[in-house]
């Protein structure tokens, strides 16, 4: 057994905070880290914690929103991957989670194995994604201009595209019917091209210069 992941929550609703901690808990591979009712409270011991695996980060926060303490946490942490959970759909707030560097946008509906599912896809290296919210993702996608000139190759376009959609390495190899190294080589190289260190990153510079 390896290492368990941690995760750390930030939620102002008590009862799911309650129930998402309970969750981390009591799952096997999984261990509760912090526990947050706030961005500002989140701040407060960055500096003395370790990067966690994961963040559930809630976007209607008190005070400072979870998608601006989002940015905060991706300056002090480039590479944590955090899932927003929330009840908002609206475009805007997608568009803007994904630009600030969100891994996964989640409905706070969400069947509860599904947000065990999301954990573990996020650190494998997928966008786990309510299906309502990918197909406001691919039509914001669709709206956005192409740009004049496109860095990538046709195939790496296609795996940027898989990988805005939400597909990990092995579901890319698979619907491509390419090897996971070669997918890898793909991403690493599209990394290098759009000078992004991660994938959300590079899904934020996908939708900002409107590669895919």
């Amino acid at each position: 057994m390896g290492k368990p992941l941690t995760i750390w929550i930030i939620e102002d609703d008590e009862l799911l905070k309650d129930s998402l901690e309970q969750l981390i808990s009591s799952t096997k591979g999984l261990q509760l880290g912090r526990s947050a009712g706030s961005m500002e409270e989140v701040t407060q011991f960055l500096s003395s914690s370790q990067q966690p695996d994961v963040i559930l980060s809630d976007i209607g926060l008190p005070g400072m929103s979870g998608i601006e303490g989002l940015s905060e946490l991706k300056k002090h942490w480039p590479d944590v991957e955090i899932i927003m959970l929330t009840v908002y759909e609206d475009d805007e707030r997608i568009f803007n989670a994904i630009k600030a560097g969100a891994s996964g946008y989640l409905l706070k509906r969400t069947p509860v194995p599904k947000i065990l599912e999301a954990i573990h896809e996020v650190v494998e290296g997928g966008a786990p994604i309510t299906p309502s919210i990918a197909r406001k993702v691919l039509r914001i996608m669709s709206e956005n201009p192409a740009p004049a000139l496109n860095p990538l190759t046709k195939r790496e376009t296609e795996i940027l595209r898989l990988l805005v959609e939400g597909h990990t390495h092995e579901s890319i190899s698979k619907r491509l019917f390419i090897s996971r190294f070669t997918v890898g080589t793909h991403v690493k190289n599209i990394y290098k091209k759009l000078q992004v260190r991660n994938r959300s990153t590079a899904v934020a510079k996908a939708f900002q210069q409107g590669i895919v």
